[in-house]
This record gives structure tokens, C-alpha cells and sequence, in this order.
């Protein structure tokens, strides 16, 4: 049942004659360090919709055979896949997609533009460089203020529900996860292998200690307490 609830807003639009569909979400609004990353993916809808996934689905002896191309079944919230899962589906999703691109900010400049600028300006610029327009967008929660209301749908917890949106999560959680894993090689006391940025009490513990790094967000609590 999985596969139908999670592809019902790409299934409805795709109905009505609308193929190129964006899902975008962002990974790295809350941590006290590292980049904050949004993707953007069109899938190949005509490949999803196809009576032959619709026939593996429901064909355990063929789903056997082409186990690939029943990835698609698997993508979901990257929140609640282990990360050898988020790996092999990132890597799937970025071959089949017709398009992706993903975008980052720095946490200099999360610091100088804010989070609520940076999220407006990175998902707008997710859309933009795409190779393909595409004809409607999809994300999680979050209106695109430069879109129209008219070309996009705004889903409450929409990693969960929208294939499109889930993939994208999937593809910048595990860029930005390998960021944060190769700075914890440069900064290997904070434990940013384990916990990627966050407040964890390791994480809070590691900054009282050390003070903050280059990569933490001077704006944030309580990285901005320790700097004055």
C-alpha cells in the first residue's frame, strides 16, 4: 500500500497531463553546523506509472528478477531509511531521474542571509537549474514565494507522502551527510561523523569544551553565547 499513498500527488497530476513534476526538500535547517543543502528531483514518471513496475509490484517471482528497477518501491522519508539504504536509493534516484540538481549554502552565509532567506533562495534556485522546466513543484511544507500558488502544493510532513519530494530528501541527506562525515576528519572532536551538525549533548558538550569551529553557525545558540 506503500507505493500507492506515496505516489497519489504525483499519480493525480500525472492524470491530468502534467509529467514534469519537482519534488524539493532540505536537509540542514536546524544543526548548529555545516551547510545547509536542498535538492530537487524530476522522476521519470512514465517509468513509475508503467504497467510494468505496476506488474512487479504485484509479481513477487519477477520482483526477484528485476530488483532495480523495484527501487523505485523503497523510496521514502530518507529519515527513516538506514543509511546504507539512503546510499544505494541516492544513487539509483540521481541515475533515473530526468533531472536533479542540488544546492548549497555555506554557514557563513546561513549566518549573514538567515534561514528563512536562505531556504526561499536555495529552493528557488533548485527549480531554476534543473535541465528540465518543470511544469509543477511539490515540497515539503514550504511555499516558494517566487512560484506561483497556481504551479506548486505545499505537504505537511510531504517527504512521507510524495515520491518526488521523498527522493530529494534522500539525495541531500546523503550529500550533506558526506560533507559533514569528511569535516569531522578535519574537526574530529565534535563528532560530526555521528551526529552530522546537530545539538546533540555529545555535540553541546564537544563546543563547551573546544569552543566553535569555522563550520559551526556563529548565529545560532549556543554557538553565539560561546563567542562573546
Amino acid at each position: 500500500m506503500h507505493f500507492q499513498e506515496i505516489t497519489q500527488f504525483e499519480r493525480n497530476l500525472y492524470n491530468n497531463g502534467i509529467k514534469y513534476i519537482a519534488g524539493i526538500d532540505e536537509v540542514g535547517r536546524g544543526p548548529l553546523a555545516g551547510p545547509f543543502v536542498v535538492s530537487a528531483v524530476i522522476l521519470d514518471l512514465d517509468k513509475i506509472f508503467s504497467e510494468e513496475l505496476e506488474q512487479l509490484i504485484n509479481d513477487v517471482q519477477s520482483a526477484e528478477k528485476q530488483e532495480e528497477i523495484l527501487l523505485y518501491t523503497k523510496i521514502n522519508d530518507s529519515k527513516l531509511l538506514s543509511p546504507k539504504k539512503r546510499d544505494v536509493l541516492a544513487e539509483f534516484i540521481k541515475k533515473e531521474a530526468l533531472s536533479y540538481s542540488i544546492e548549497l549554502f555555506s554557514p557563513e552565509k546561513v549566518d549573514e542571509l538567515g534561514i528563512s532567506e536562505i531556504t526561499q533562495l536555495s529552493f528557488y534556485n533548485a527549480i531554476k537549474n534543473l535541465k528540465i522546466k518543470p511544469e509543477f513543484v511539490l515540497t515539503d511544507t514550504f511555499e516558494v514565494k517566487k512560484l506561483t500558488k497556481e504551479h506548486q502544493t505545499n505537504i505537511v510532513r510531504g517527504d512521507t507522502k510524495s515520491i518526488s519530494i521523498a527522493a530529494a530528501s534522500i539525495v541531500a541527506k546523503v550529500y550533506r551527510d558526506n560533507i559533514m562525515v569528511e569535516m569531522h576528519k578535519k574537526y574530529p572532536v565534535y563528532g560530526f561523523d555521528k551526529h552530522k551538525g546537530y545539538g546533540t549533548e555529545y555535540h553541546i558538550r564537544a563546543l563547551y569544551e573546544y569552543g566553535p569551529c569555522e563550520i559551526h553557525r556563529k548565529s545560532f545558540h549556543p554557538v553565539k553565547d560561546l563567542l562573546h
